[in-house]
């Protein structure tokens, strides 16, 4: 997942992977998901094409311009503030 947004985004900062906190039965822990910056393009446009990839599962943006991707088997979308009570969770795509 990360060569095919890299090669349609251009380079990203990689935050986070399976380190740190995140939440309960987060994809981190399994080595599935990963938390970046695009250095190239706009977060907009970063998670549109994050979201238009068939290898990713959920997609994630925070209002400091951080997105989280994995590889999960839900196909869900958030926007919201990190470490924040309350998501905006949006309905997942159709496939």
């Amino acid at each position: 997942m990360i060569k095919e947004l890299v090669a349609q985004i251009g380079p990203i900062q990689i935050t986070s992977t399976c380190g740190g906190r995140h939440a309960r039965r987060s994809q981190h822990y399994r080595g599935n998901a990963i938390d970046f910056r695009p250095l190239a393009t706009s977060t907009r446009k970063a998670v549109a094409v994050a979201k238009s990839l068939a290898s990713t599962g959920g997609i994630g943006s925070y209002s400091n311009g951080l997105i989280h991707a994995d590889v999960g088997d839900r196909e869900i979308s958030w926007y919201g503030h990190k470490r924040a009570r309350n998501r905006v969770a949006y309905a997942a795509r159709g496939r």
